[in-house]
């Protein structure tokens, strides 16, 4: 059976990049996926997570995990919903693309070093 993935909303916050999806799968599983702002390391951000992360319902994802590998592949494979228009769906488009680029680098890698995900 196929996974039916819409995002329904995306959130931009002005803390330095962090991005929010609303994700409906299967016409039924709501949940939220984060990918943290990665340009202030002082302090955590926005909902307390560390600057980087990837988060699923305000729980951090382990890092190269298999549940990271899915929300990234079932984002990558996901639909905008009708509540978002279609001359924002093409920008909004590059934005989690570079999101999930990031995540998927080594620069994911150094930022959690960084703030102290991993050592």
């Amino acid at each position: 059976m196929k996974k039916n993935i819409i995002i329904e909303n995306v959130g931009v916050c002005m803390d330095g990049g962090t991005l929010i999806l609303e994700i409906k799968k299967n016409q039924s599983t709501f949940y939220e996926v984060q990918f943290v702002q990665k340009v202030i390391f002082s302090s955590r951000a926005l909902r307390e997570q560390l600057p980087g992360s990837l988060v699923l319902n305000e729980k951090e994802v382990e890092i190269r995990s298999e549940l990271e590998k899915e929300i990234l592949s079932e984002i990558k494979s996901a639909e905008f919903g009708t509540k978002i228009s279609e001359k924002e769906r093409g920008s909004l488009k590059q934005i989690i693309s570079e999101h999930i680029d990031f995540v998927e680098s080594e620069d994911y890698i150094k930022v959690a070093k960084k703030v102290g995900r991993i050592k």
